[in-house]
């Protein structure tokens, strides 16, 4: 039911798609649809949370708040987007239509992806001792956010740019924004 909901929200756009349809292209009665989901905001849900099961969001993120050394981190940190954005953009371009479409799913990720950035924020606070001295705590997390956005993925994939380019120019550009030159005061 999610692939053929999923299908049907690329193809079409999540506002143009209707419960019976979906339930025609899975093969199944429309209240099974209703019974399994309850609404087309909820298969939107279901399409992210699966997606981030199988990209094992959670596994991949401990890897890197784990790793101590600064650029080790940043590299990791880098494998990671690069994964989450390589195994999720199906899904992730789901969410944004529906996002434009209804305001409750637009109200839904914006607090995902509040929470997204204070998880991220993790990713930065152990590595406030080796930022360079004009960054913040905060400044250093808007430009590890900044540069790892979806859209700039997107950008640099459809400029001909294989997912290992993208890893390596990320892992790259977090390092020279983000950290202290050595020897620099």
């Amino acid at each position: 039911m999610l692939d053929a909901a999923g299908r049907l929200f690329l193809e079409r756009g999540y506002a143009a798609v209707t419960i019976p349809e979906i339930a025609a292209a899975a093969g199944v009665a429309v209240p099974t649809i209703y019974w399994a989901f309850g609404s087309k905001r909820a298969i939107v849900t279901e399409i992210r949370d699966a997606w981030l099961a199988s990209a094992q969001t959670g596994t991949r993120l401990r890897e890197v708040l784990e790793t101590d050394e600064p650029g080790a981190r940043l590299d990791a940190y880098a494998a990671f987007m690069g994964h989450q954005w390589a195994t999720g953009a199906d899904a992730l371009t789901i969410q944004q239509d529906a996002m434009r479409a209804d305001p409750d799913v637009a109200e839904e990720i914006a607090a995902v992806l509040a929470e997204r950035a204070e998880r991220l924020k993790g990713v930065v606070s152990p590595l406030v001792p080796h930022l360079r001295t004009d960054l913040t705590l905060e400044t250093a997390l808007d430009i590890l956010l900044a540069v790892s956005m979806l859209e700039l993925y997107r950008e640099l994939r459809s400029r001909g740019w294989t997912d290992d380019a993208y890893r390596a120019w990320l892992a790259r550009t977090l390092r020279e924004q983000l950290l202290r030159v050595p020897g620099s005061a």
